[in-house]
């Protein structure tokens, strides 16, 4: 099946008859040129059922720069593009066929007529198939306007195929000194449109742009597309339809967070150097806070971010997207809550072997306080009521269902609301344009970008109580930062080369350490394989034996499957051809566990250095760096104040396999790190103690089938 899509928003031509109004059309200088971010998501579907909420749904991202040639030429560069769908993420900055990766960096030619595209084409020599230039035809004009508007409230054309969807209306419902802001709708069964756009109406381009389309094909089958596009600084959050659940309704909150206490600076910016993480080969900036009251942050802005290796910056131009404030998922002890913010690329380029070599990002933060606010409603006889408060307005209105809960106020304020104790009550989140009823509210969220108040919202109240108590919660922040701070985030590869910072603790056993040679007891009986288990080095100085000699079994050593360093070795009863390691019915006998030495674990006299206990000195520890790992652990140890022995870091990430040179774990600076803050450095020492155990041991009984059912 094929399907046909309004692809990237408002395309193409609405003709409209001149009038005596002023009229709006393409009409930048040439030279000009803007850049855009775009957020899309394509969801299929069946007839009669909701949109397809798995991973089938594809994602797509994008940052676009368009350029005036002349009246009759644009010149278009695609700057980044980011697609996921089935849990697979392509894009720009990690790998893609050559023709593709030049095809984008050469960009497209567009030729237009009157302002609209006519033609696309690929500026340089690559064939690029027909039906993917008019998809892109449809995508660029998106930051076209349509051919001629008149600047007036109200006024509004008809088109009868947009872009393939049927009797599409075009409305311009309010108009500023700069600005038209424009409604698109269409209710044919088979194609339905709603979008809303923002006109510059001194140069023609479209500022900011959001359309949602639900096609449904002969078949039965649908396609649901939500396109968001706004310019690459726009401060607020981008976003198409984002969420991966069926929309329901979700339980009303009886409270939010209280208004105190605010955080001081130091609660905001406890530390002077933030992480960088990478997911879906995006990178992110995040940095802790020392408060627990999210909705208490405030707005953090990152800006100039700044990519370096060392010392040197990197040519790795990114810009920050808007942040957001968190739970620390990440570390089960830190700090109670981070911001992250998401970097994007601002040039077609892949950047992930740079990436991979960056040790930090330096970038300025900017913190606006918060200074929240409350309100209260409570409906009159007829169910209505409004509150206005520090220019923010609540308004709440009966429906069929419950209420209306409409909240608006300054550009940037967010709301939080909640019922009073008393009353069951579900709630759905909506823009306060809503747009048509077939809208979700993901979809109708993304519509903020282009109305007229970016702030409005519309709660749609299920509840069978008749007056409710509502309380609504207004965060708001001033318009200056109260401070700024210039800080460094460091990525995994700057973390572990930095000396001064202590590496992030990790075990050296996954399990269980092996026993010290007094506590070593027979095991396996409980599965019929008897074996004694202990380190590996005190195991080749010991035997074990029956006091009634068996002629069929002895003590061998086995190494035993583990998840990396397991630091044992067993000695294991088995047949001499060592094939058979369980045994059953040899009733009660004796076991002696015989060693001719013990091995210990005494302090080096090299230890921790006191400012830099992660730092070890390699050649100080004498020994072979031809040593496999599995064969230095089984000779040093590394142990914090909690007892516990610690893992190497390596100088590229990598895990040290325990067959691996140890060699590869040498900094440039002759130094190994311990993942932790090591407080001793122990070393096996095998003393001529002779020792000797005896254990009472019982064999298991055959197990016998379970009888099948009659």
């Amino acid at each position: 099946m094929t399907y046909r899509t309004l692809g990237f928003g408002p395309i193409l031509a609405i003709f409209a008859s001149a009038a005596s109004a002023e009229t709006v059309t393409f009409d930048p200088q040439p030279g000009a040129a803007r850049t855009w971010r775009m957020e899309m998501s394509v969801r299929p579907g069946r007839e009669g059922e909701p949109p397809e909420y798995s991973y089938a749904t594809q994602r797509i991202s994008s940052l676009t720069r368009m350029e005036v040639v002349d009246e009759e030429r644009l010149h278009i560069l695609p700057l980044w593009f980011q697609t996921s769908v089935a849990g697979e993420t392509h894009g720009t900055q990690g790998p893609l066929p050559d023709n593709m990766r030049q095809t984008m960096a050469d960009g497209f030619d567009v030729t237009l007529d009157e302002g609209v595209i006519t033609d696309v084409m690929p500026h340089g020599t690559a064939d690029v198939p027909q039906e993917v230039m008019t998809g892109l035809s449809q995508q660029y004009g998106a930051i076209l306007p349509p051919a001629r508007l008149e600047a007036r409230e109200g006024w509004s054309t008809t088109i009868g195929d947009f872009s393939g969807v049927p009797d599409v209306t075009v409305t311009v419902t309010h108009v500023t000194d700069d600005s038209l802001f424009l409604r698109y709708s269409g209710d044919d069964p088979s194609f339905r449109i709603a979008g809303l756009a923002v006109l510059d109406r001194a140069e023609g381009w479209l500022r900011r742009v959001v359309m949602t389309t639900d096609q449904t094909s002969e078949d039965g089958t649908t396609l649901r597309t939500t396109l968001a596009m706004a310019p690459q600084d726009y401060p607020f959050a981008l976003h198409a339809d984002y969420t991966f659940d069926t929309p329901d309704w979700e339980t009303m909150p009886n409270s939010f967070p209280t208004t105190e206490p605010l955080p001081s600076e130091a609660d905001i910016f406890p530390h002077e150097r933030g992480r960088v993480r990478m997911e879906d080969n995006l990178l992110s900036l995040d940095f802790t806070h020392l408060h627990e009251i999210l909705s208490n942050t405030g707005r953090l802005v990152v800006d100039a971010p700044q990519v370096f290796r060392g010392d040197r910056p990197m040519d790795m131009p990114m810009r920050a997207t808007p942040s957001i404030t968190l739970p620390n998922y990440h570390e089960q002890d830190g700090d109670p809550s981070f911001t992250s913010t998401l970097l994007i690329p601002t040039e077609q380029k892949q950047m992930l072997p740079d990436v991979l070599e960056a040790t930090g990002i330096r970038a300025q933060v900017a913190w606006y306080p918060a200074t929240p606010f409350t309100m209260t409603l409570t409906p009159d006889d007829t169910g209505h009521a409004e509150v206005t408060k520090n220019g923010a307005t609540a308004t709440l209105s009966p429906t069929e269902e419950g209420f209306d809960l409409v909240l608006s106020g300054q550009q940037d304020d967010r709301f939080m609301w909640a019922i009073d104790g008393d009353t069951d009550a579900g709630s759905m989140i909506f823009a306060a344009d809503r747009g048509p009823d077939w809208l979700t509210p993901a979809e109708s969220l993304a519509r903020r970008i282009a109305s007229p108040d970016y702030s409005g919202i519309r709660v749609a109240i299920r509840t069978e109580a008749s007056s409710p108590t509502l309380s609504v919660r207004v965060n708001r922040h001033p318009d200056t930062p109260a401070a700024t701070r210039d800080m460094m985030f460091e990525t995994d590869n700057g973390r572990r080369t930095d000396p001064d910072r202590t590496p992030d603790k990790v075990l050296l056993f996954k399990g269980n350490p092996p026993p010290r040679l007094e506590d070593v007891r027979p095991e396996g009986l409980d599965v019929a394989a008897l074996h004694f288990r202990m380190g590996t080095l005190q195991a080749a100085r010991c035997s074990a034996d029956f006091a009634l000699p068996q002629t069929d079994a002895v003590f061998a050593e086995a190494t035993p499957n583990s998840n990396g360093y397991g630091g044992a070795r067993l000695l294991q009863m088995q047949t001499p051809d060592g094939i058979r390691t369980h045994f059953y019915e040899r009733g009660t006998q004796d076991v002696t566990l015989t060693c001719d030495a013990t091995v210990t674990w005494e302090e080096t006299e090299v230890q921790p250095d006191p400012d830099r206990p992660w730092q070890v000195n390699f050649e100080a520890l004498d020994i072979s760096p031809e040593l496999t790992y599995a064969q230095l652990m089984d000779q040093i140890r590394f142990v914090d104040a909690h007892g516990d022995a610690l893992a190497l870091v390596t100088p590229n990430g990598r895990g040290l396999a325990l067959t691996d040179r140890i060699n590869w774990a040498i900094f440039p600076d002759g130094t190994l790190r311990v993942a932790g803050k090591p407080v001793r450095i122990l070393r096996a020492v095998s003393r001529p103690d002779p020792f000797t155990r005896s254990f009472t041991v019982t064999f298991p009984d055959l197990p016998v089938p379970e009888e099948a059912p009659q």
